[in-house]
């Protein structure tokens, strides 16, 4: 297989990050699969491999600083440059704001939304000095939630999370253009089979269905920008 790009996924152990980061490899990119445990994304890789892909694991918590600027450079070091960021990785803790504990509040908002700027700084350090190649120097992905656009019950701490990431993703987007880095938020407004999601008698789409559309999105070509993608679901 001839790769084309070089993408980084968090969260990609399982779920939408392991749905998008085998899409990814079908577009024939080289994936580096990174989470906070190293089996399951070395899971990840093994799937990836078995169906002739190109992949790699890393273990990779995203709410530090430090790491995140390691891992980063360390791919420029080895592949030459970062094409794709995907950021995926995330957690849920449901419970009313008065019942809360301030743990569950400060890992949501930590990962879910300062693990996103932690790994977006560090790709669009690199990113920006990259030579173009047809016309754009990377592609910035989150993947964000139908919680952030509407708040619910027991749900406050993950839907603060997500809107507070669709304000980064917005002033992002208007930082990096002239760079020519693309930012691409992706709402899903349904419930998707992960680990997340394990136990709730609800219809659910294959995570496979949003990784096929992240896949899509980074392979559009030229200056062309995507900037939301909102995903839903047909109800019976």
């Amino acid at each position: 297989m001839t790769i084309t790009r070089v993408a980084l996924v968090t969260g990609a152990g399982s779920g939408i990050g392991r749905g998008v980061a085998l899409s990814l490899v079908a577009r024939r990119c080289h994936v580096i699969c990174a989470g906070r445990r190293l089996d399951q994304v070395e899971a990840t890789v093994e799937l990836i491999h078995q169906e002739g892909g190109s992949a790699e694991a890393v273990a990779l918590d995203v709410n530090r600083a430090d790491r995140v600027d390691e891992v980063v450079q360390a791919i420029v070091r080895k592949h030459g440059r970062l094409d794709v960021l995907v950021n995926s990785a995330g957690v849920f803790h449901k419970n009313k704001v008065i019942e809360q504990s301030e743990e569950d509040w400060r890992d949501t908002i930590d990962i879910n939304l300062t693990g996103v700027f932690l790994c977006c700084r560090a790709a669009v350090r690199v990113m920006a000095q990259q030579d173009l190649v047809e016309d754009t120097r990377g592609h910035l992905v989150t993947i964000n939630s139908g919680a952030g656009v509407h708040g619910y019950a027991t749900g406050a701490a993950y839907s603060s999370s997500k809107h507070a990431l669709r304000g980064l993703v917005d002033s992002l987007r208007l930082e990096v253009a002239a760079q020519h880095i693309k930012v691409t938020d992706v709402v899903v407004s349904a419930t998707v089979e992960s680990q997340m999601s394990e136990g709730r008698n609800v219809a659910r789409l294959p995570a496979s269905s949003v990784g096929d559309i992240v896949a899509f999105l980074v392979s559009v070509p030229g200056a062309t920008t995507i900037d939301r993608v909102d995903v839903g679901q047909l109800q019976p």
